[in-house]
């Protein structure tokens, strides 16, 4: 599929505030206590992702990065305890990614590791991703291994890169979810990104610009969340990235782009495989990858881009055995 197919530059328009065609779907609250769930302008669920210190535990000696070893390893987790278990909602089976940039000043960045812009790097990356084959254990299925969480919607092994939007809107100090939501509505009526339950959006925003949920805002409580509402009948996936130069944020020696392509590895996932809260989560309401957050860090066979582990259950789902349980680096 053709990257490009829907990357526009704008030339003018704030956002109006759209309401009507704007219903935010509701989910009932797992755990209060929980530092990777929040809660959004009208108290539905919202899985984040915390910051690093919000989840380290002193008791837990894995290191932040995994060390090479050159072959598949699986590691403990180190914020929670138990396998993910199905509660039967839906996955999405077919999805694609939609990167859609607030402003110029975030998608032209160059805090990188190769001096190009975030919005060049960020579509590297989105392209590089899944390598387009089912789960096969090879240091290339950094996204595949998601495939064995495929019960209710059998999740491809394709994560088409849809391209981007590089919006012109004006940095504010503060925007909440529901201004997320309203935002998104605007860039589906302006028709600048095509409309699909398939379809995850990305939406990075510029620096300084903080998002707000019930529990607190972006680089001091969370660096990202994933959420959905619905958008004239459509059910809307998508996932919010704050742009990640604080110091709640960072990791020593790595990029802006670097924490993103992380945070990104991250919702993604997630996304897809508890599209609306109500699929795989453990015992203590976490998702797949809250199970492996900040933890084991690694870089990419395909590009070298950095994520994150998946947290697999492990055993044999549709005639594929897959490592664990446990967080898994495949190379």
């Amino acid at each position: 599929m053709n990257s490009s197919k829907y990357s526009r530059l704008l030339s003018s328009g704030g956002v109006a505030v759209f309401v009507g065609c704007v219903a935010i779907a509701r989910i009932g609250a797992q755990d209060h206590g929980n530092p990777f769930i929040d809660h959004g302008d009208n108290g539905e669920t919202i899985h984040v992702l915390p910051a690093p210190a919000a989840i380290h535990n002193t008791h837990f000696t894995e290191p932040t990065d995994a060390e090479p070893t050159g072959h598949l390893s699986v590691f403990p987790s180190a914020n929670s305890s138990g396998n993910l278990i199905d509660h039967h909602g839906p996955e999405i089976a077919n999805a694609s990614f939609v990167q859609i940039y607030y402003n110029p000043s975030v998608a032209n960045s160059t805090a990188t590791p190769n001096g190009t812009t975030i919005a060049s790097y960020i579509d590297g990356f989105a392209n590089a991703y899944s390598s387009g084959l089912d789960y096969d254990a090879s240091p290339t299925s950094d996204y595949t291994i998601i495939q064995q969480y495929g019960s209710s919607n059998p999740i491809s092994a394709a994560l088409p890169n849809l391209g981007q939007v590089v919006d012109t809107q004006s940095t504010a100090n503060r925007i909440s979810d529901g201004g997320v939501q309203n935002y998104l509505a605007t860039v589906f009526t302006r028709g600048l990104a095509p409309v699909s339950a398939n379809n995850v959006y990305g939406v990075y925003f510029p620096h300084g610009m903080k998002i707000a949920l019930q529990g607190g805002t972006s680089c001091s409580a969370f660096c990202g969340y994933h959420s959905h509402f619905t958008y004239n009948g459509t059910v809307i996936k998508y996932a919010v990235f704050p742009y990640t130069d604080c110091r709640a944020c960072s990791l020593s020696g790595k990029t802006v782009a670097d924490i993103l392509t992380i945070v990104t590895s991250h919702e993604i996932r997630e996304a897809v495989t508890d599209s609306l809260g109500t699929a795989w989560f453990d015992s203590q309401g976490n998702e797949a990858d809250d199970k492996c957050a900040w933890q084991h860090l690694y870089q990419t066979a395909n590009g070298n881009y950095w994520v994150q582990p998946e947290f697999s259950n492990g055993g044999t789902v549709g005639g594929k055995t897959y490592p664990g349980p446990g967080c898994v680096v495949p190379r």
